[in-house]
């Protein structure tokens, strides 16, 4: 089926579309299932390349649900504590948390008129630090941006590549009434976040069978282009667009290196993969496009290189070619109940597993073996005896020869790495 009709969003798209608003996620709160918006200013909300600020540089308490807290008090949360209790670190994280959660209820609640009447006008500090009288609603942002419901059917929670929204960690909610992105300032933080909004989705995720996709692409290099035209190679699944790469120049000789990596996660059902290379002034007409089938990039075990021709709409005397090398899989995950038995074995013998494995396996599968057992072993809490177990073996295992010491491609060396 399409991805539109898989998840039932036919109408709303997959992916952002370039330079789309992002909002700051540090502005919001999770709170019984609605995304809220704590900030009262809309576009100081907003994240932008020259707004990324203090506020979001600045170390701030976490909710137990993963979300960061806003550094500004309002006046109500002023007026709530004793003379003693001026400033937020006084305050312990379980308490601050219950304060925050009551007054965004309480706003909620004012908005919609189930609170104080709206005759009832308290005084509020604007910017310039003067204070004017004026109700919550004005100055709450619209219901559809202050609130987020995240209990409906077909909501979709899933990482933005930062080339389309152009800020780096950011993700996306997609419901029934649209979409909207969110930026972090680390890649933990945009993981914790994504991690605890699809628990907030799918509260029993981890008891039900799923398809994960993802796709991996090398996009390294063009030849016979266009000479000193500025060129971007667009990534569209299913013709919508997913990432790009940065503007460069070709050359006088028609070459053009870009040597970026995509990793792309929590991807919808597609069929297949569009390479379009789109000069920067008018990203709308491809100069030339290839289309590649996702099952080609499946059925491999390994990453897939290769030079594709081009096909332009003008059709020229050479034939623009790109090399791309790249991977799509599809793993099924089972019920997390179903791993209970593979989980404890390795955790109690995985030094027999890779002392049986080493002198066996060929470099990539060591790799990837390396990276499933740090995984595993770091969801158990023994990541940290695994690689202190592993280091130390390979410490005597290369007693008499200390140069070659975590420098040959051993599960020891992988595992660090990983």
């Amino acid at each position: 089926a399409p991805p539109a009709g898989t998840h039932g969003t036919s109408s709303i798209p997959l992916a952002p579309a370039p330079d789309a608003l992002v909002w700051d996620v540090s502005n919001f709160s999770l709170v019984d299932g609605h995304l809220v918006l704590m900030g009262r200013d809309e576009e100081a909300s907003c994240r932008s390349r020259n707004r990324t600020g203090s506020s979001i540089s600045e170390s701030t308490n976490l909710h137990p649900a993963g979300s960061r807290r806003d550094p500004d008090l309002t006046a109500d949360e002023r007026s709530s504590r004793g003379a003693g209790r001026s400033t937020e670190s006084e305050t312990p994280p379980t308490s601050q948390f219950s304060n925050v959660k009551g007054l965004l209820w309480k706003r909620l609640w004012e908005r919609k008129g189930r609170g104080v009447p709206k005759a009832e006008m308290p005084v509020v500090t604007v910017p310039d630090g003067e204070s004017r009288n004026g109700s919550w609603e004005s100055l709450l942002p619209p219901p559809s941006v202050a609130e987020l419901d995240l209990t409906g059917d077909n909501v979709i929670v899933r990482p933005v590549h930062g080339s389309i929204v152009g800020e780096k960690f950011c993700f996306q909610i997609i419901t029934g009434e649209g979409s909207r992105s969110f930026g972090c300032t680390s890649l933990a933080e945009r993981d914790r976040w994504i991690e605890n909004l699809r628990r907030t989705v799918q509260p029993n995720k981890d008891n039900c069978e799923r398809l994960e996709l993802a796709l991996s692409l090398w996009v390294y290099e063009a030849r016979d282009l266009p000479p000193r035209r500025r060129l971007r190679c667009h990534l569209h699944l299913d013709g919508t667009l997913f990432a790009r790469t940065t503007a460069k120049v070709a050359g006088p000789d028609g070459e053009l290196f870009w040597g970026e990596l995509f990793q792309l996660a929590a991807l919808p059902p597609a069929r297949a993969l569009t390479l379009a290379l789109c000069r920067d002034d008018n990203p709308g007409q491809p100069v030339a496009s290839i289309t590649v089938p996702l099952a080609e990039l499946a059925a491999a075990r390994q990453p897939l290189e290769r030079w594709y021709p081009l096909s332009g709409p003008g059709g020229g005397e050479r034939v623009p070619s790109v090399r791309v090398r790249g991977r799509y899989r599809e793993v099924r995950v089972l019920p997390i109940v179903r791993y209970k038995e593979l989980a404890e074995f390795i955790t109690f013998h995985y030094r027999e597993l890779c002392a049986r494995l080493e002198p066996t396996i060929a470099v990539r599968h060591k790799e990837e073996l390396a990276g499933a057992l740090v995984r595993v072993l770091q969801s158990t809490g023994k990541a940290k005896s695994f690689l202190i177990d592993l280091g130390v073996a390979e410490l005597d295992r290369f007693d008499d020869r200390e140069a070659l010491i975590f420098r040959e491609n051993t599960l020891a060396t992988k595992a660090i790495d990983e």
